[in-house]
């Protein structure tokens, strides 16, 4: 048994969770770090020989163990985010035993995220932070937050650890938080760098990291140098034979515990006032409204206190005891089962609307009714995607004349008419993912050619100019009660309309469905390559091009940025995308009837099925189902 040690805890560090804290501090300095000691035990030679195979050896000669290390780590990038499966390891030992606890795993598992890798992020956020934050401070502030997965805590230390390693580097924790508060933490000078320690709505094995400093959320390249730097920093702890130290499953180390989401809920109660036209608060601007919040037992809950707060009756809203098992499935507000409970729970208390939040709440979704009589309400209905993006460009159509509004590549041929033709705006459609279609938001409205109030995904990932392009869903829970509670106000109540009433003009499918194929050797080659073959079929039945029969109801529609975009003819369409990380090409589908979309698909087939690359690359099956 090797007695290994790194340096002393400094004097203002803390501990916030559990007592038994799995190290203990001694008194030298090791590589200049700040950190407790631990005591390492040499592992097994079974455990060594089960992970040291030939094939884990690359050019540069890097151990098997490194190798598979850093490969987790590079794996995690996931856009704008870190994501991945958390994976636990022994928080003393070889380090040795990351490695097999990343190979011990299924065949095909995502990516690992392990306390070592969150370490090292956190040591490699922080030597950006530092680097890029010109400040008079004698340090950095960093403030960690995190969704109610039990891993939360564990990676929220790990990372907090990795981050104070940094000379010049202050780690702050406010426990249970949301994603855009976060940011608001930044913007608002509470902090110079703010961390989320979330997997949104994927499911409660996973885990992630999404990272803010006052200009925003961290691009897709400031996430790479991140993996980048991390990496680094493994190999610097590979080559010690170092597990950096843990607090166990239910504490974190840092130099201060917070408790900033008292500010954030403050900005959105101060929202909500201005936005339901309110001089003051003492007037219980909801007072009358019947809300249901269904907060997914996640981080959104605190919302439902505000909204009691400022007068509306919240007594039917669930799900608000933030649990990281999710008892009623992780929360997603496109989720069709999280929609059917929040419809029944409206239709049983006649609700006003009804709210979702994901786990993180930085998107939401709506339930509404469709018949409002001065005394109840009735035939409940979505309010997201398409209609969600068309309601708020409703509101911006009458604040915002004129403006631009930034969706993803997804959107209806429908919303694209309303938005421009019936509200007078303009639509710039975009790529998918909620980075992009922000970016592109903040692009237009800089360069001075447009202002574009609002960038927002179907998914309901929302950001809007007046909250600085923050991606929140609760500032758009905020924007569209804000509206209802002055249709509420300034109608009789014979004259009550619905929400739905203020989009009733646009044109909507009456079926959409979207089927995915798989590339069978499950390589992201093929997948490319599948994919322009399948596109340039699909581009030449448009046209009549390379001795193709025309499909005379298809249009190519030449303005799209990603993949392949078809008008079908009546409103419909259909769209073709490969996806970045994962083997699979993307069929999205709207059509007028059943019979449409499925003629759509049996026709794709046809097509697809006489290419011996195609049909020998991916299941076609799923075009005749």
């Amino acid at each position: 048994m090797k007695l290994r040690w790194l340096s002393l805890i400094p004097a203002a560090t803390c501990f916030y969770g559990v007592q038994d804290v799995e190290c203990f501090s001694i008194g030298r300095s090791f590589l200049g770090r700040r950190h407790c000691g631990v005591l390492l035990r040499s592992s097994p030679s079974d455990t060594r020989n089960s992970i040291l195979k030939q094939t884990d050896c690359d050019d540069g000669n890097t151990p098997p163990s490194m190798a598979v290390i850093i490969n987790s780590i590079r794996d995690l990038q996931s856009g704008s985010d870190i994501r991945g499966q958390y994976v636990s390891h022994l928080p003393v030992g070889s380090i040795l035993n990351i490695a097999h606890s990343i190979t011990s795993r299924e065949a095909g598992s995502p990516p690992a995220l392990t306390p070592f890798a969150a370490y090292c992020l956190g040591h490699a956020f922080a030597k950006m932070v530092v680097k890029q934050i010109p400040t008079d401070k004698d340090e950095v502030t960093i403030c960690l937050g995190t969704d109610p997965r039990e891993h939360g805590m564990r990676l929220a230390d790990a990372f907090s650890r990795g981050a104070e390693s940094v000379e010049g580097t202050k780690v702050i924790f406010t426990g249970l938080a949301s994603t855009p508060a976060m940011f608001e933490f930044c913007r608002s000078s509470l902090c110079d760098a703010g961390v989320m320690v979330t997997a949104s709505h994927l499911p409660e094995d996973r885990n992630g990291f999404k990272m803010f400093t006052k200009n925003g959320g961290f691009s897709k390249k400031d996430i790479q140098t991140m993996t980048d730097l991390a990496i680094l920093e493994a190999r610097g702890l590979h080559d010690t034979g170092i597990i950096p130290p843990s607090s166990g499953p239910a504490a974190v180390m840092c130099s201060e515990r917070v408790h900033f989401m008292k500010h954030y809920i403050q900005t959105l109660q101060d929202a909500i006032i201005r936005e339901s036209s309110v001089e003051d608060d003492s007037s219980l601007p909801l007072a009358g409204l019947r809300i249901v919040l269904n907060a997914g037992n996640g981080s959104g809950s605190f919302f439902n206190n505000l909204l009691q707060k400022l007068g509306a009756d919240v007594s039917s809203s669930f799900n608000l005891n933030p649990d990281g098992t999710f008892p009623d499935g992780v929360p997603n507000p496109e989720n069709n089962k999280m929609i059917e409970k929040t419809l029944r729970a409206c239709e049983e208390c006649k609700a006003d609307i009804g709210i979702m939040f994901d786990t993180d709440a930085d998107r939401c979704g709506f339930v509404v009714p469709r018949t409002v009589t001065p005394t109840s309400s009735s035939d409940y209905e979505a309010l997201n995607k398409n209609r969600l993006i068309a309601l708020l460009s409703v509101i911006f159509s009458n604040t915002s004349p004129g403006s631009t509004i930034v969706t993803d590549s997804t959107t209806s041929e429908g919303l694209s008419d309303f938005i421009t033709n019936n509200l007078g705006l303009v639509h710039n459609r975009y790529l998918r993912g909620y980075a992009n279609v922000i970016g592109k938001a903040k692009e237009i409205t800089e360069s001075g050619e447009a202002i574009a109030e609002m960038a927002i995904e179907t998914s309901g990932h929302c950001a809007m100019r007046e909250n600085g392009y923050l991606d929140d869903g609760t500032y758009t829970a905020v924007k569209v009660i804000g509206l209802l509670s002055r249709i509420s106000r300034s109608s009789n109540a014979d004259d009550r309309v619905s929400l739905l009433d203020l989009i009733s003009d646009m044109k909507e499918m009456e079926v959409e469905k979207e089927v995915r194929l798989n590339v069978l050797d499950g390589s992201i080659q093929t997948t490319t390559q599948v994919f322009g073959h399948i596109a340039n079929i699909v581009e030449d039945a448009c046209t009549g091009g390379n001795g193709s029969e025309k499909v005379t109801e298809w249009e190519l529609d030449s303005e799209n940025l990603e993949g392949v975009r078809v008008r079908t003819g009546n409103g419909g369409f259909f769209m073709l995308r490969r996806s970045l990380h994962d083997p699979v090409i993307s069929i999205m589908v709207e059509g007028t009837s059943p019979h449409d979309v499925q003629t759509f698909f049996e026709r794709l087939y046809n097509l697809l099925q006489r290419n011996k690359e195609i049909t020998g690359a991916v299941e076609l099956s799923v075009l005749q189902n």
